[in-house]
């Protein structure tokens, strides 16, 4: 948590944090916690909690209107430029990434002044969750590239390390990323003490 933490404050030239570990080790204890220190301290710019069970959470075209929905309340200067398209477009969130990438955050964002303060952060669960093998990298690639436009705003995403994420965000394939491996702490001593309380019951 500090690690991630001291991350989203300082001025790493990392643009996104991935925290990617197996099923057990710890990414949903560790992204709505995220989320609230993050809110404690006005950085956190947007979330998105995906969930392979719910259409509307692990469809990929929903996450970046989600972010900049809540963007949108966090910068004026960023609400000005797309306010209208969240309106009135008929409903971007059916629209392909590229043209969402393109609409709500290359172009205004090519003409955004420098923000001063804290950086602003999205965060991004479970992204394994989302869509498929061939939408979870683009929807990656978009994040990563979200993440490059502006020195105040940063991504973190948590999920399994599946290949094709492995392969957009993988620090040694792309460049200003930070990855955080869970499976290298010992969980199996939490995740006995949790079965077997859960066995108890019944």
């Amino acid at each position: 948590m500090e690690q991630i933490i001291t991350w989203s404050e300082g001025s790493s030239p990392d643009r996104v944090f991935w925290v990617h570990g197996l099923a057990g080790s710890g990414k949903s204890t560790i992204a709505p916690t995220v989320c609230e220190r993050l809110r404690e301290k006005g950085a956190l710019a947007g979330t998105f909690f995906c969930m392979r069970d719910a259409p509307d959470q692990r469809d990929p075209r929903r996450i970046l209107p989600t972010l900049a929905s809540t963007l949108v309340k966090m910068h004026k200067p960023y609400r000005d430029l797309v306010a209208d398209k969240l309106e009135n477009e008929e409903d971007i969130s059916k629209s392909p990434l590229t043209y969402q990438l393109s609409t709500l955050f290359v172009a205004p964002f090519s003409t955004l002044q420098q923000r001063e303060g804290q950086p602003l952060v999205f965060v991004i669960d479970a992204l394994d969750e989302s869509g498929d093998k061939v939408t979870r990298p683009q929807i990656a690639e978009c994040l990563h590239r979200i993440a490059s436009l502006a020195t105040w705003l940063k991504v973190i995403i948590t999920s399994r390390p599946l290949p094709e994420l492995g392969e957009a965000l993988d620090p040694s394939q792309s460049p200003a990323v930070t990855a955080l491996d869970l499976n290298d702490t010992d969980t199996r001593g939490d995740i006995y003490l949790y079965t077997k309380f859960r066995l108890e019951d019944l």
